[in-house]
């Protein structure tokens, strides 16, 4: 696929929880874009929007979650005007999501491969004889023993890196343009969470389906993405390509974040740590979200909150300390 061609289109998103004590902005003005077969990761901490921003464009924000504000626009349509009987049609059609933990992702009540079917069912207008082998084919696509006797199973009697293949095989049933992934490998062990990553990327690669990472892990960032949007609460702070973002990191939380990772070859290395933690999204500070953390804060930063901008090529940093020359 070209990679010019923009598939996904997030413009100046806004996502509030309005409630009897007030109005709680979750997601306030976050806009990217990505193209066809291209792997999008959105990193941040617990709290920073990610998941909202994710849930926003499948259209699954819940009351009292609104959209008050942005355009979201997939391919040729603009998903937040879509009425409900259309949203469903394309999820899990040519949008699909994978969420965080599995075990309460799949119906505890019914086997793997009913659930996997009736996707497959819904979708594509096909019989259940039809749709019972294009399933258990798809479990052996994503690297399932014994499939056969996976589809007739109930999800609690899986292993946990056993239920994520099922949902990414799930998720890809009907060939979709996007997958959305939720912190994808968060509840398995390393070297299932390395065969879960591995899995993604190659049947992204086959199929040239586009990936939105979420996650907090940036070890998994730089193994998966081609860009990365860096969120704080809920708003995007920085956004580049991923080479970029860990040869050349801009603002001052994306620098904390990879100063707090460990690095593989450097075994005596003192790890920083970012102090205090992410504003709760009742309570958020004045100015620059982030300035009550930021070891380079200014005057300007605790009164005024910057806008994002392009200082450097293809790098969109929110940060007074380059609206100001800094660099």
């Amino acid at each position: 696929m070209s990679e010019d061609k923009i598939l996904l289109k997030v413009e100046n998103l806004h996502t509030y929880f309005i409630t009897e004590t007030g109005t709680v902005p979750s997601v306030n003005g976050v806009s990217f874009e990505m193209n066809e077969g291209e792997t999008v990761a959105i990193v941040g901490e617990s709290g920073s929007g990610k998941s909202v921003t994710s849930l926003s464009i499948m259209g699954l924000i819940e009351s009292p979650g609104k959209i008050v504000n942005g355009k979201i626009k997939f391919k040729d349509k603009e998903l937040n005007k879509l009425q409900e009987k259309e949203y469903r049609h394309l999820r899990g059609n040519e949008i699909a999501m994978i969420f965080q933990e599995p075990l309460t992702s799949l119906n505890p009540l019914f086997t793997v491969g009913n659930q996997i079917s009736e996707t497959i069912v819904l979708h594509q207008k096909i019989d259940k004889k039809t749709a019972r082998k294009q399933s258990i084919e798809m479990l052996r696509h994503v690297g399932i023993p014994s499939p056969e006797k996976v589809y007739d199973s109930y999800p609690h009697v899986l292993s946990g890196g056993m239920r994520q293949r099922v949902m990414i095989a799930m998720a890809l049933s009907c060939r979709p343009y996007l997958l959305i992934a939720d912190e994808p490998t968060t509840a398995l062990d390393v070297t299932i969470q390395a065969q879960i990553l591995n899995l993604m990327r190659n049947l992204s690669k086959k199929h040239g389906t586009s990936i939105l990472l979420i996650t907090h892990d940036l070890g998994v960032v730089a193994e998966m993405a081609d860009k990365v949007i860096v969120m704080y609460a809920g708003q995007v702070v920085e956004y580049t390509d991923v080479f970029t973002l860990f040869r050349e990191p801009k603002h001052p939380y994306t620098k904390g974040l990879l100063n707090s990772t460990p690095k593989f070859f450097e075994t005596d290395e003192k790890l920083e740590s970012i102090e205090g933690t992410v504003p709760t999204i009742n309570d958020m500070p004045k100015g620059c979200k982030f300035h009550p953390r930021c070891p380079y804060a200014m005057e300007k930063c605790v009164v005024e909150e910057p806008q994002i901008m392009t200082r450097f090529p293809g790098h969109q940093i929110r940060c007074w300390l380059y609206e100001e020359g800094g660099n």
